[in-house]
């Protein structure tokens, strides 16, 4: 099997924010759209996390931490931690398949 090469965190960021602005219209509240819109440039965050491993129970399907990038979008508190997490990207590291999924924020 060949190794997968792995998204740069960069990049995995770059794609999650793209993908974010997009669908977030469509799958977001619009009072959590207006809060993001509002405080995203004093507060807002874009971080590539480690990738967690219960994914399953998100998407019902078994994933490889390996083979998948992680991002986080969201706003920081004072203690700069993400307390309000607008959508959660798992996004894979093949290039010629590259899937994602996304938890939206309820």
């Amino acid at each position: 099997m060949t190794e997968v090469k792995k998204l740069d965190p960069d990049t995995a960021i770059d794609m999650a924010y793209d993908i974010f602005l997009e669908m977030a219209p469509e799958n977001l509240d619009p009072a959590d759209i207006m809060l993001f819109n509002l405080q995203f440039e004093d507060r807002g965050a874009v971080e590539f996390v480690e990738t967690a491993e219960n994914w399953d129970e998100e998407i019902g399907v078994l994933i490889d931490p390996d083979e998948h990038a992680e991002v986080w979008i969201g706003l920081v508190n004072e203690q700069d931690e993400m307390d309000d997490i607008f959508a959660k990207f798992l996004i894979s590291h093949r290039e010629e398949d590259r899937e994602y999924h996304i938890v939206w924020k309820e």
